[in-house]
């Protein structure tokens, strides 16, 4: 498998904000998201269902003892 590239968008934060609403329903990320519809349009083979990053490595890596606001956040954010 090939190395992903990594390329910058720039949108209007009301659209920003609603692709992340989509891509959040259909359970996928951004990206994901972006190299579906594109791999559609371009004819490619699309790649449906993958996880995203946290649900693919959720209960594999372990948390240090931390605290403090954003870790707090982080963790209901994503279940840890």
């Amino acid at each position: 498998m090939r190395m992903k590239a990594r390329v910058t968008l720039t949108l209007e934060p009301r659209i920003s904000h609603r692709a992340k609403a989509v891509a959040r329903q259909r359970g996928t990320s951004l990206s994901g998201l972006v190299e579906q519809l594109l791999a559609r349009e371009s004819g490619e083979p699309v790649r449906e269902n993958t996880l995203p990053f946290h649900r693919k490595w959720a209960g594999k890596l372990h948390l240090a003892k931390q605290s403090g606001a954003r870790f707090d956040y982080l963790k209901k954010k994503y279940g840890l």
